[in-house]
């Protein structure tokens, strides 16, 4: 049984001048970035909850942020539809241009780090390969603002959700449509997928909750929140989420049969949030200005997902050298969302769960890039 616990800010932080549209977790962990009302976008410690930085970056709000795989630029989405890379060290942007004809709704990374998704207001999901940002290849299908989208864990697949009341699958390398996975009723303002890519979630205005299953593309079940669902975050067991609603509300649920496990209720209303890459706290961004921190409790021993890389390396002995032979061996490389190392097995992929090599953290497979010819 999990349990949610709000954690108090050592001190008074300075916070946004209006709402927080948008938060989002650095790689590590160690910081939260935010996106609001005053154009701004913030640092925060996750730890202490205090301010580091801000950096002005538009005089109008800021509707989306991000942070980049490597930490090294922040990423703005503006109303008006501007994505701009900026190096939070010198406060300059690194590069900006009109992403989009009206506000940047989400900015996300998929999780190799060599793709970006923005979502927008147009009724487009965009996908932009690092480097060549300028060049996107566009997600059509929606006919309304669509309200965000999310990569699965091994970054093949894209969840879409809109305010026309559709939830839609794609395939990133082709960008087409997949499935149409169902409609709500009513705008939907919220939704995620499970890391090992058997469940998605998507919650509407009128509150209510719906679970899909990717393996047949089907509703497995719904539930209904006091308010419009502001954010939704599956956990790494497999069959938790949490979910967050406008008034303030953020409730701990098992899935597949919506039973809540716990709640803890902010003072403010609630615009956004985002989950801790290790799933131990989720940042909560408000009407006040504020990002709180909620920990989430009782899942430290549960298995971590990873993607893994399959790869093929050519090794050789000395006595196959001396006869010129060289020796394919299959490896899977990985990240441990814990210890943040890479590593790397050998021989066969584990079946179940095991342990990381370097810090022993359990874990366990979400998804598996194909083979990739590697020569050492």
């Amino acid at each position: 049984m999990g349990t949610l616990r709000l954690q108090t800010t050592e001190g008074a932080p300075e916070g946004h001048s209006g709402e927080v549209f948008a938060c989002c977790y650095s790689p590590d962990g160690a910081m939260v970035i935010s996106a609001g009302w005053d154009g701004c976008l913030r640092a925060w410690d996750a730890s202490s909850g205090l301010t580091l930085a801000a950096i002005p970056a538009a005089a109008k709000p800021l509707s989306a942020c991000a942070v980049s795989p490597d930490g090294m630029y922040w990423l703005s989405g503006s109303m008006e539809g501007m994505l701009t890379a900026w190096d939070p060290a010198s406060q300059s942007p690194h590069w900006t241009f009109m992403a989009h004809t009206r506000p940047v709704s989400a900015i996300r990374f998929a999780p190799d780090g060599q793709t970006l998704a923005t979502a927008s207001w147009d009724r487009q999901v965009a996908l932009r390969r690092v480097g060549r940002e300028r060049e996107p290849r566009v997600l059509s299908s929606h006919h309304d603002i669509v309200a965000g989208c999310c990569f699965a864990a091994g970054g093949s697949q894209l969840l879409s959700w809109s305010y026309d009341g559709t939830v839609r699958l794609w395939d990133v390398a082709s960008a087409r449509e997949l499935a149409l996975l169902g409609e709500h009723g009513t705008r939907v303002t919220a939704g995620d997928i499970s890391p090992d890519g058997h469940w998605a979630v998507t919650g509407g205005m009128d509150g209510g909750l719906k679970l899909w299953s990717l393996v047949d593309m089907s509703e497995v079940g719904a539930a209904v929140l006091p308010g419009e669902v502001r954010g939704l975050f599956l956990l790494p067991d497999g069959a938790s989420f949490l979910a967050a609603d406008a008034e303030g509300l953020v409730t701990l649920l098992n899935a597949p049969g919506f039973e809540v496990q716990d709640q803890v209720a902010l003072e403010s209303k609630i615009q956004a949030g985002s989950l801790a890459p290790v799933a131990d706290q989720l940042a909560i961004g408000c009407e006040d200005g504020i990002v709180h921190f909620l920990a989430i409790e009782g899942f430290e021993e549960a298995a971590l997902p990873v993607t893994v890389t399959q790869g093929i390396k050519q090794t050789s002995t000395g006595f196959d050298r001396l006869f010129g032979r060289t020796r394919s061996l299959q490896t899977f490389s990985f990240a441990c969302p814990a210890c943040r190392q890479g590593s790397e097995l050998t021989g066969s992929l584990p079946g179940g769960e095991f342990a990381c090599p370097l810090c022993g953290r359990r874990l366990r497979v979400a998804s598996t890039l194909p083979v990739m010819q590697a020569q050492f």
